[in-house]
């Protein structure tokens, strides 16, 4: 009775160290985990964001849009998504598009300053100086300390000198 006991435990070790070994595959990149995540929750919107973080951070932008593509579809109030999306379409040019998307995330998590200020620079590219000027204020009143502030400030100063030599 001692040996079976042993022997079955001794079996269970062996069947979920390997499971465990396998698993762990998974885990040494961050690509192949999250598609793992996104084709095991294939109606949540997090998974296929970070799926196309890791594919932006790994310069495979044309993946990683159709991933946050993929997310936006799954979670269209997902601000960090929009974000994400918005910063792909801005960086191969569907700059319109990119407007739109920051302005929705701006709208849903208005605190979300990493959207404001990629929304900020989008306006001030455009020359739209007193909307740019509106999101990086508010970001500066939202966060004072924050990178996104620190970036801000000089900013708001470059946009209040234009003003005053256009006068």
């Amino acid at each position: 009775m001692v040996r079976l006991r042993l022997l079955i435990a001794v079996l269970l070790l062996l069947v979920l160290s390997a499971a465990s070994w396998k698993r762990n595959a998974l885990y040494a990149d961050a690509v192949m985990l999250w598609s793992d995540a996104a084709r095991k929750s294939p109606n949540k919107s997090r998974p296929y964001n970070n799926l196309g973080l890791m594919l932006k951070d790994g310069n495979r932008i044309p993946e990683a849009m159709h991933e946050f593509e993929r997310a936006v579809e799954r979670g269209p109030d997902n601000p960090y998504a929009l974000n994400n999306l918005a910063t792909v379409y801005c960086s191969v040019g569907r700059r319109e598009e990119c407007a739109a998307l920051l302005q929705k995330a701006v709208s849903i998590k208005p605190d979300y300053l990493e959207a404001r200020y990629n929304l900020a620079m989008y306006y001030y590219e455009k020359g739209l100086l007193n909307e740019s000027l509106r999101e990086y204020s508010a970001i500066v009143q939202i966060d004072p300390s924050s990178n996104e502030a620190a970036f801000a400030r000089p900013m708001i100063n470059s946009i209040h000198d234009q003003k005053t030599r256009r006068q």
